[in-house]
């Protein structure tokens, strides 16, 4: 799981980079906030038939099977967090079982896309190595 990670980091940045550009703009021009969120279940499922966007201003970017990025916009803190949790209880019934990753960020904490989203990566890959760190232990006990 991490080695595919590491692996793919860089395609799956620029990709949420891209479809941040907007976003970005409207954040330092006009003080819009966003907030970006991803999903990771370590179960063999596609994200894509699960996560359901409300908001037409909201964007779904499709990373890989199991990994997804959200982008909700016009969000503060608390709003966030609102949106993560309805995110959340989205996957968790498909994800019974499974380890799941979820974190969400919004534009008011970082001061561009690029640090947004390599924090977001930077988290789930110490997600996945913990993961495979307890594997290791639990098959040597």
């Amino acid at each position: 799981m991490l080695a595919e990670i590491k692996e793919n980091r860089q395609n799956y940045v620029e990709k949420i980079i891209d479809n941040l550009d907007e976003y970005s703009y409207r954040s330092k021009r006009y003080h819009i906030n966003f907030a970006v969120a991803i999903v990771y279940c370590t179960k063999n499922i596609d994200l894509r038939e699960i996560i359901d966007i409300k908001r037409k201003t909201d964007k779904y970017i499709s990373l890989d099977k199991n990994l997804s990025c959200v982008v909700f916009d016009c969000i503060d803190s608390e709003s966030s967090q609102r949106a993560a949790l309805n995110l959340q209880n989205q996957v968790e019934e498909s994800c019974l079982n499974e380890d799941l990753y979820m974190e969400v960020i919004t534009s008011i904490e970082y001061e561009s896309a690029s640090k947004m989203t390599n924090y977001l990566f930077d988290t789930l890959e110490e997600f996945l190595y913990n993961i495979e760190v307890e594997n290791k232990l639990s098959a040597i006990s």
